[in-house]
């Protein structure tokens, strides 16, 4: 039935589309829950109907699958982090590289790191997923290495960095980032938040800064 059709209608004494969006993200939630502790390759939809406590006819009136559920918990985990990144560089558009690298550190450990099953499935899971979720996995890459390479780029601007090509630089803090957060998120007991991105902010900062 399409979302036009079921505008306006009612189901135990709420609107439909409200009740779908509901279903929609228990099935997400689920999906970060079973693709967390089976792992990707062996999860199934069976899996997550039950932890969601919902039936398979409901989730393939929502998702064509694992994967375009995969993708869309990828994608809207990435956009989080992303968009949580960008405004902490556009706040400290005009603080020292180092105060900038800080914020924006701290700005995406907070955002995919808090929650140990969003790292892990968006830097973890999507790797070797499959060629579409590979396809979309380096797409993203590319978003991120544009708006770190424009960060360093505005840096250099000011003197307060070398200017240079940061483009493999980008693809190495991308590596190292991701790699740290992820055994972060997922240690136990999980070392304090403000070492790791001490950390963090000093390896970016040698690799714009050599």
């Amino acid at each position: 039935m399409s979302q036009d059709a079921n505008t306006g209608r009612m189901y135990a004494g709420q609107p439909v589309e409200d009740r779908q969006r509901q279903r929609r993200a228990r099935f997400l939630e689920s999906g970060l829950t079973v693709f967390t502790r089976d792992g990707y390759a062996n999860s199934s939809v069976g899996a997550i109907c039950k932890d969601a406590g919902l039936s398979s006819r409901q989730f393939y009136e929502e998702f064509t699958g694992r994967e375009s559920l995969l993708l869309e918990l990828y994608q809207q985990i990435d956009n989080e982090s992303r968009d949580a990144v960008t405004a902490a560089l556009e706040k400290r558009s005009d603080a020292s590289a180092l105060e900038t690298i800080d914020a924006a550190v701290r700005a995406y450990v907070e955002a995919i790191g808090s929650d140990p099953r969003k790292a892990r499935v968006a830097l973890v899971e999507v790797v070797g997923a499959g060629p579409k979720v590979e396809k979309f996995r380096l797409e993203l890459r590319k978003v991120w290495g544009s708006l770190l390479a424009s960060a360093a780029e505005n840096a250099a601007m000011q003197g307060e960095i070398p200017t240079g090509d940061y483009e493999m630089r980008v693809l190495a803090i991308i590596g190292a980032v991701n790699y740290v957060v992820d055994s972060w998120s997922g240690s136990d007991p999980r070392p304090p938040r403000d070492d790791v991105i001490r950390v963090l902010s000093r390896v970016i900062m040698g690799a714009v800064g050599a």
